[in-house]
């Protein structure tokens, strides 16, 4: 069986101070490395700020040390331009890549520039791809990364106070129609007068929940078996009975045309 332990930082809000944040992540690290995670999935910016080199070199070394995947979100300023992204550790301390998020809120449109990008992480127990928060809205995002060859897509999320009606639709939804494990880790607590929601989650190829946090800190591994894909698409395969020449000849995804 191909088993990946997957942990979910659903922690109470970071602090502004990026040393204190900084020790909490490796002491994190530590904590889910004890519990056999293989990887450990931070919600949405969970760094204010994006962390500088020594500060990177610290926790690639935590990772390395104990042996965890580290996806952590934080803004990142490039130049003149600053991103809401995911940065991707991998269990031997190296920096594989990072995802910038694609669809952004109005009110991000001001702080932020949108990633234009979907990058699938090669590992040794599978294909990851990674989302943040309201790209889980659009069909598009996901179905690119499936067709790269995902089986689990691991999303950062910063979902408050009230929940959006339909959340948990998309979640299983993306799942289902992709054939692939959904992995979410939210935040949860006050912050800068939001009360994030919780309920991080992780979503069967099938559709089902196999684990859904409650609306306080919690910190739960869960363990995945990526064999199950192929029983749960079936014959119901909906990657391979697409029909891509019929969307391109449709316009698809240009409705200005």
């Amino acid at each position: 069986m191909n088993i990946i332990n997957i942990a979910l930082a659903q922690l109470g809000a970071s602090s502004m101070h990026m040393e204190e944040n900084l020790k909490q992540i490796t002491d994190t690290i530590e904590l889910v490395s004890q519990k056999k995670a293989d990887y450990l999935l931070f919600p949405e910016l969970y760094l204010a700020e994006q962390p500088d080199e020594a500060m990177l070199g610290h926790l690639c070394a935590s990772a390395k040390k104990h042996r965890v995947g580290v996806i952590l979100g934080y803004s990142e300023t490039d130049q003149t331009k600053r991103y809401n992204t995911a940065l991707f550790i991998d269990k031997k301390g190296e920096i594989l890549g990072k995802y910038r998020k694609i669809h952004l809120l109005e009110f991000e449109r001001n702080i932020f520039e949108p990633g234009d990008q979907c990058p699938v992480f090669d590992l040794p127990e599978g294909k990851f791809g990674l989302m943040i928060s309201y790209d889980l809205l659009f069909p598009e995002v996901p179905r690119i990364l499936a067709i790269k060859g995902a089986h689990l897509l691991l999303v950062l999320s910063a979902n408050s106070f009230p929940s959006h009606p339909y959340h948990n639709v998309y979640m299983n939804s993306r799942a289902l129609e992709n054939h692939v494990f959904v992995a979410m880790s939210n935040k949860v607590g006050l912050a800068d007068n939001t009360l994030y929601l919780g309920e991080s989650t992780v979503i069967h190829p099938n559709g089902s929940t196999i684990y859904k946090c409650s609306n306080n800190v919690e910190l739960p591994v869960i363990s995945i078996n990526l064999d199950e894909i192929k029983e749960a698409r079936g014959t119901l395969d909906y990657l391979k009975n697409r029909r891509p020449s019929v969307y391109a000849k449709e316009c698809f995804g240009d409705l200005s045309q």
